[in-house]
């Protein structure tokens, strides 16, 4: 009996695809099959997933590039497990994870199991806002469905529940019981679209809330990682997607969360003109912007965001988008970001010289315990 299949997409993968994949045979759980799909690699992909074929629980399958999504609809489809998780060719596994998101499936008869990551090498770890545990459908339905999408949290800055494919398996009889799969025309965030549909589906949720199980490689910073041709299309069709699986979804109103989504991803598309490395001339990011602000799906959240939540910039983001001042945007985002290395360079170091330095540290200790 397959417990897990493990579909594990590939695209030129060879710097870590040997660390990714012995970290998926060696599993403590051994029922378990591994499906690799090239997606279309030119490197030396092909040869390192052909030594792996020697485990008879490994196939792999090359294929004409589609994308992440595609690749990932690919390994469903020729999934035999109870159960379904990705891991993706530039990460790697603790030895005993999918061997404890299983019993945590088993116990609680959930449709999703979702553990916590650590990102890179330096051991940072993400915790998401929840409890640990079992969750019923009541409590998905109060706890996790409002905060799927997105919410603001109390600095005013965009959040959700982590929707990453990989931190999860999915129980195959739900996703075909509902005829859940990857969109394969996607190609950007299309991880939130199936754990969104998945949730919204679920009957029984379990959070490994104390367990870091996944380590996630990222390499360069969120400025340093390139610009994206044509984002703001790639975009529209999962936002399309998931205003229309709200829409289909009765149990609970998340009309008002899909909107926010919506302004978020809006302003993602925004941000990237704003990169170091865009190619474009002025005048060309401004009109792909005014353009971006000039989208009827714009026009579908304004009003319906909640702006003295959002912080100053994502406040001024959304006056100047329901103005359609593309020019403004970028003249908004020149002087936070010059505010926010003044704060760096000069407020941070003072702030940190008054409460913690030997010369004046122990003197506003004193202050604050007599406050308190």
């Amino acid at each position: 009996m397959i417990k897990i299949s493990v579909v594990v997409p590939v695209y030129n993968g060879e710097k870590y695809l040997k660390q990714c994949l012995d970290s998926v045979v060696n599993q403590s759980l051994k029922e378990i099959e591994i499906i690799l799909i090239d997606d279309g690699s030119t490197d030396g992909t092909a040869q390192i997933c052909r030594e792996y074929l020697s485990d008879p629980r490994v196939t792999y399958y090359h294929k004409e590039n589609e994308g992440l999504a595609a690749a990932r609809a690919d390994g469903i489809e020729r999934a035999k497990g109870e159960y379904v998780g990705f891991v993706d060719a530039d990460d790697w596994l603790e030895p005993d994870m999918y061997e404890k998101m299983y019993a945590a499936a088993m116990t609680n008869s959930a449709d999703v199991v979702f553990c916590n990551c650590i990102q890179n090498e330096d051991g940072h770890r993400f915790t998401p806002e929840m409890r640990s545990g079992a969750y019923n459908r009541k409590e998905i339905l109060s706890d996790i469905l409002p905060r799927t999408l997105a919410y603001i949290d109390k600095n005013g800055s965009k959040r959700s529940i982590r929707w990453c494919n990989w931190l999860r398996i999915y129980k195959m009889e739900m996703l075909k019981e509902n005829h859940l799969n990857f969109d394969r025309r996607f190609r950007r965030s299309q991880d939130l679209q199936l754990t969104y549909e998945a949730t919204i589906h679920a009957q029984n949720y379990y959070y490994l809330g104390d367990d870091y199980l996944y380590h996630n490689r990222v390499v360069g910073d969120s400025l340093s990682r390139g610009y994206t041709k044509n984002m703001w299309p790639l975009y529209k069709i999962l936002i399309e997607r998931l205003y229309k699986d709200t829409e289909e979804f009765t149990e609970l109103d998340l009309m008002d969360q899909m909107h926010l989504r919506a302004f978020f991803f809006a302003t993602d598309c925004i941000e990237n003109e704003m990169k170091p490395l865009c190619p474009n001339d002025f005048e060309t990011r401004v009109r792909l912007v005014r353009e971006i602000m000039e989208d009827e799906l714009c026009t579908r959240f304004y009003g319906r965001i909640p702006v003295e939540k959002l912080n100053p910039l994502y406040q001024e983001y959304y006056k100047l988008i329901l103005k359609k001042d593309a020019e403004g945007i970028f003249r908004a985002t020149e002087k936070y970001n010059r505010r926010q290395e003044r704060k760096r360079k000069y407020w941070k170091p003072f702030v940190h010289f008054v409460t913690e330095s030997k010369l004046t540290g122990g003197i506003y200790k004193v202050l604050r315990r007599k406050k308190g």
